[in-house]
């Protein structure tokens, strides 16, 4: 019988990076089987893969130690791909060949030998030609950490306002660009400075997209490629190219009116011990989305307290910095407020209460440009 010639062969130092990049956006629940898939084209001395879930679609490539004339695309299933891939050895040269088998690939490095079952290139789906927008450059780092500091106001439960399950990102009139979210309960805001006024129309990313751009390209100094329409959105960056369909809807144009500049009391308080305090205190919650968190102002401290429905309290104290008059009191949502003591950086916090606007609002003590907004609420007292 006469030896399958190699269609093409690459070094896992090459192909496992490329490949935990588009992995991103295999659907690994696909009932579409080729969403599942991961397509393999090489092209001259590449190996060009991609994959998508029809939400995102991520492509990535890498250099080939050889590739036959008659190479063609090939599409293998995701998951297995990448455990064979990630179960060799670092050194490992892998070749792909035919199989015994039609609509079977041949994958062999060293004494290790695998057939897999592969499907048409030719019915693998791309959304790569339904983007024409607007192009910007922008530093990665500082976009995915402004992403990261608001994800946790994105409103993860579907209740109809489609525009709350994502990040906002526009321009403003300045050289800056804004980043929101906004789930009903509180408000998460960030703004970047950047070297030029970009002008691009201002988008609602899914939580989802954001993530994914977070795991590629948090690490990455080289400035990103963006372009943005309508509908979608491509970024391109470190040899990736991400495209992603965006949220419908409209996001509220005057959000950062929710902070209100005519605030009645400022209190100073270190980050860590609030912080702390707000988790003891939630030991005894037995609804994290119903069980409030009650503050009240006193002359040096701040009482932290929750009661559940079941009658169980909890209550701790807080040293704080606090001019003002003594025992005003509000009830915050402790989800949202343990989300932004999770989110801010400095060691200090100022909270700003009362005003045109009953709404608790939390600012870095120096430096950052973002604000965090929860809405009051209703939360019983602790025993004493």
């Amino acid at each position: 019988m006469a030896k399958a010639h190699s269609l093409f062969r690459v070094h896992r130092s090459q192909l496992l990076p490329a490949l935990d990049a588009v992995f991103e956006a295999v659907d690994k629940r696909a009932k579409i089987p080729q969403l599942g898939n991961i397509l393999l084209n090489p092209e001259g001395d590449t190996l060009n893969l991609r994959a998508t879930d029809m939400d995102i679609e991520i492509e990535a490539g890498c250099d080939l130690l050889d590739v036959a004339d008659d190479a063609e695309a090939i599409t293998i299933k995701g998951t297995d791909l990448r455990d064979i891939v990630r179960n060799l050895p670092e050194a490992a040269e892998i070749e792909f060949l035919p199989a015994s088998y039609n609509g079977q690939v041949r994958i062999r490095s060293g004494k290790s030998s695998f057939s897999i079952f592969t499907l048409p290139a030719s019915d693998f789906p791309s959304m790569t030609t339904k983007i024409k927008g607007k192009v910007f450059e922008i530093a990665m780092p500082e976009v995915t950490a402004a992403f990261g500091k608001v994800a946790h106001a994105v409103q993860t439960k579907d209740i109809g306002r489609t525009w709350m399950m994502g990040i906002h990102m526009h321009p403003m009139q300045d050289e800056r660009i804004g980043f929101a979210a906004l789930d009903g309960v509180g408000l998460a805001a960030v703004q970047i400075r950047t070297a030029h006024l970009l002008d691009f129309p201002g988008i609602i990313m899914p939580l989802k997209t954001t993530q994914v751009i977070r795991k590629l390209f948090d690490d990455v100094q080289e400035p990103a490629q963006i372009e943005v329409a309508d509908n979608l959105i491509r970024i391109k960056c470190n040899g990736i190219t991400l495209h992603s369909v965006l949220l419908e809807g409209k996001f509220p144009e005057h959000y950062l009116t929710a902070a209100p500049a005519d605030y009645e009391r400022e209190v100073f308080v270190t980050v860590a011990a609030l912080k702390a305090a707000v988790a003891r205190v939630c030991l005894v919650a037995t609804e994290s989305d119903k069980d409030g968190i009650r503050l009240t102002l006193e002359r040096d401290t701040m009482r932290v307290e929750l009661a559940s429905k079941e009658g169980e309290s909890a209550v701790d104290y807080v040293p704080i910095q606090y001019e003002g008059e003594t025992g005003f009191s509000i009830g915050l949502n402790n989800e949202a407020l343990r989300g932004i003591l999770g989110t801010i950086d400095t060691q200090d916090v100022i909270i700003r209460f009362g005003g045109s606007l009953p709404n608790a609002v939390f600012r870095p003590s120096v430096g950052a440009d973002e604000l965090y907004v929860i809405s009051p609420m209703n939360a019983r007292g602790g025993e004493a």
